[in-house]
């Protein structure tokens, strides 16, 4: 049996998405401008049942750089990866394509690490 097929979106409809970050982590500043992202301990038995056996921390901290923390404040659901691509091309002088790219490929990464949620509209 085959996989799930990954639903293939246009360019347009990336742009016009819109990233939610993750409410329910906690945050806190870093001294360097960054955050950290507090990620707590899954409460599934199997955890509580590992962690018996094997040392598990009841948090994981997850570091962002300034750079990061920014495009954390930008995933509030209100900004789309478009306008998000022009507030990084103005506040660091990149071109649209640096600047899209560099979005683009930091915000798979923290839908990866399940840090954001990608809203993409249906056109």
């Amino acid at each position: 049996m085959r996989g799930r097929k990954k639903p293939r979106f246009t360019p347009e409809e990336v742009l016009l998405s819109r990233p939610l970050r993750n409410d329910s982590l906690g945050t806190e500043p870093t001294e360097d401008g960054g955050l950290r992202i507090i990620i707590e301990r899954r409460r599934e038995w199997w955890v509580k049942a590992l962690s018996v056996v094997l040392p598990i921390p009841k948090r994981r901290p997850v570091e962002l750089d300034p750079l990061g923390r920014e495009v954390w404040e930008l995933c509030d659901g209100e900004h789309t990866l478009r306008e998000m691509v022009k507030v990084f091309q103005e506040r660091h002088k990149l071109s649209r394509a640096e600047a899209e790219w560099s979005l683009r490929t930091y915000l798979r990464d923290l839908a990866k690490r399940r840090l954001v949620a990608i809203a993409v509209p249906k056109l």
